[in-house]
């Protein structure tokens, strides 16, 4: 076991999480806590004196960057392991969370939550995280942006989960800490743990590589390595293991159609101000000409917007596509991999996005693809490249949490809820674009404990969810679907 930790003790970078001085409440860094508590004319007031001790008829709350946590909550709508009325392991063709309801939680006016870190915004998007918490626990929403009066008709939750990666790796002690300071006794499962737990049970006999295609937060937290380092003596049947990160540059945001990341419209280069993902000559995020074969480019319509010169060669090129992100995304792994673990096998990759696995097939398309292409590649990928989704795991461990604490429900007759934020329109601070978004300098330029209400949570409408984002949940997550009631 000495042998499989060595990698991690030598290259692991330790992250504190909730860096508050020894012996200091967390709310003396983040007073929102305090304002949650007990400010009851703060709009992020919450009673939590009468929060619902019973709490077998509540929803179970998820929260997410985006819509990509419905990955997430889909898994959990299908996911099917025991008898329903034994609760015995063993698959009876019910859905084991039938009774179940839900409050999802898309914080998309803030999202892509992995820009955070790398704009030195960390804490910042632990507040945030703080307040996706807070809404899930609260009964307040709005029925649209315009509204000045909240509804106070949402229900309190009996569990929460953390669909996002992201923040799972930065605030998920923050707010278990937090709710504990709010004197709540309340159960909040992370992403992270699950995706790890399940990808060392299918290391079992094996050796090689771990994958983890992540957001650039989540990969800058080394939440998943440390989480790796953390567990991996639970599971002695695991072989030899290695782990390799690539974060997936704009790949969340352009998927949600974030223009910072990709402008159907354009169709020529866009400028630094209006375009955020990787480029040639980027500093940090490059795209290297000399590999252009291996990316494999979609150069159909506007999918890559190129600059040639005077002789036809390509001199700039910016991302427009998701499928072209994908490429970058997993062609710059594999040729990390083959550069740093050379001879070693790429097993398992974990999709640590719940934005991801919505293109399962196009990643999987990219790699073998890039197997094709020489013996070293054809080397460290094999025909049956594995890529887990962390969000079955994660389904099964609220099974287990709702079961040992008897809090399951005896019959589902009410609605599932599902809310996005949007930026508010009603404060003057705000600065939002024509398509009602934050300007991207303004979005991360912000600063914490401003007590500011820079966000409302409205009802999922065809108004804040665009149709082709409304289109991509239809086809790919129809159980949440059936679900949503859009205004």
């Amino acid at each position: 076991m000495k042998s499989n930790l060595k990698w991690l003790t030598t290259s692991l970078l330790l992250i504190a999480v909730s860096c508050t001085p020894s012996g200091k409440r967390l709310s003396t860094k983040y007073p929102i806590i305090t304002k949650i508590k007990q400010d009851k004319s703060s709009p992020f007031y919450v009673d939590f004196q009468h929060y619902p001790t019973n709490r077998k008829a509540l929803p179970v709350g998820v929260f997410d960057s985006g819509t990509g946590g419905l990955t997430v909550l889909e898994a959990i709508l299908n996911y099917d392991q025991h008898n329903n009325v034994t609760h015995k392991p063993g698959a009876d063709g019910i859905p084991d969370f039938k009774s179940e309801y839900f409050e999802y939680l898309a914080d998309d006016a803030n999202m892509p939550y992995g820009r955070y870190d790398a704009e030195g915004k960390a804490d910042f998007l632990r507040e945030l995280v703080i307040k996706d918490v807070r809404f899930i626990l609260g009964n307040t929403y709005f029925l649209s942006p315009r509204d000045t009066i909240p509804q106070t008709d949402k229900k309190p939750v009996k569990a929460i989960v953390i669909a996002c990666n992201t923040a799972t790796a930065f605030g998920l002690e923050t707010v278990r800490k937090a709710t504990r300071e709010w004197g709540l006794n309340m159960n909040i499962l992370g992403i992270i743990e699950a995706g790890v737990k399940e990808t060392l049970r299918q290391m079992k006999g094996k050796k090689g590589v771990i994958g983890i295609l992540a957001t650039e937060g989540t990969c800058a937290s080394n939440g998943y390595p440390r989480t790796i380092k953390k567990l991996l003596p639970q599971f002695p049947e695991a072989g030899k293991v290695f782990v390799i990160q690539q974060p997936g540059i704009g790949l969340a945001g352009a998927i949600d159609g974030d223009q910072n990341y990709i402008d159907p419209q354009a169709k020529s280069l866009r400028s630094s101000a209006n375009y955020k993902g990787p480029s040639v000559g980027n500093p940090k995020y490059p795209i290297d000409l000399a590999s252009i074969r291996q990316y494999n480019f979609d150069t159909t319509g506007n999918q890559l917007l190129v600059k040639k010169d005077k002789n036809g060669k390509w001199i700039q090129i910016q991302l427009n596509s998701v499928s072209n992100y994908i490429k970058y995304m997993a062609t710059n792994m594999t040729i990390k991999m083959t550069k740093n673990y050379p001879g070693e096998t790429l097993n398992e990759v974990i999709l640590g996005c719940t934005h991801y696995p919505y293109y399962t097939k196009q990643i999987r398309a990219q790699f073998l693809y890039l197997k094709t292409l020489n013996k070293k590649y054809d080397k460290v990928i094999p025909e049956d490249i594995s890529f887990i989704d962390p969000a079955k795991s994660l389904a099964g461990e609220l099974y287990n949490y709702l079961y040992k604490n008897k809090l399951w429900a005896s019959s589902n007759n009410r609605n599932s809820r599902f809310f996005i934020s949007v930026p508010n329109p009603d404060l003057k601070q705000n600065k939002i674009d024509k398509q009602g978004r934050f300007l991207y300098s303004y979005k991360y330029g912000r600063k914490m404990n401003q007590s500011l209400q820079y966000v409302k949570i409205v009802p999922f409408s065809t108004k804040c969810i665009k149709e082709s984002v409304r289109e991509r949940i239809e086809e790919d997550v129809p159980s949440a679907w059936q679900l949503i009631q859009w205004q």
